[in-house]
């Protein structure tokens, strides 16, 4: 699973952008993501276009490979298919493995699944630390 943090500047404030989950039915209802998703293993698809793929499929924005910058990567076995939640390896059924990616926001990005996201909004980084 990769997850993309989409960040900006706005007045000397860093700011990321995130949609809240709005679906009851699905994973990680009413938390804020950023675009995020599984890497299609039949196409030996690698973590990083991974994300490319899914920012686009997400928000219709487009990545630049040279400014996609990872931050953070681990692998872990796992009981659920979303949740990286340790286990032996025997209990496992999935091997699910975090990347966490930095790249800036250079242009809007659309509302692409309104039955599962809710609309795009630019948080405040010091906003978001008092939740």
């Amino acid at each position: 699973m990769t997850q993309l943090i989409l960040f900006t500047e706005i007045e000397n404030v860093t700011c990321i952008l995130l949609a809240q989950k709005i679906n009851p039915n699905k994973d990680f209802y009413l938390k804020l993501n950023g675009p995020r998703g599984k890497a299609i293993h039949e196409k030996n698809e690698n973590m990083e276009a991974c994300v490319i793929r899914e920012c686009f499929e997400e928000a219709e924005i487009v990545l630049r490979n040279e400014k996609l910058v990872k931050i953070f990567k681990e692998t872990c076995y796992s009981t659920k298919e979303w949740i990286a939640e340790n286990c032996l390896q025997k209990e496992a059924y999935y091997i699910v493995t975090l990347a966490i990616y930095l790249h800036p926001l250079e242009e809007p990005l659309k509302q692409t699944e309104p039955h599962t996201l809710g609309p795009w909004h630019l948080y405040k980084i010091k906003d978001l630390l008092k939740h």
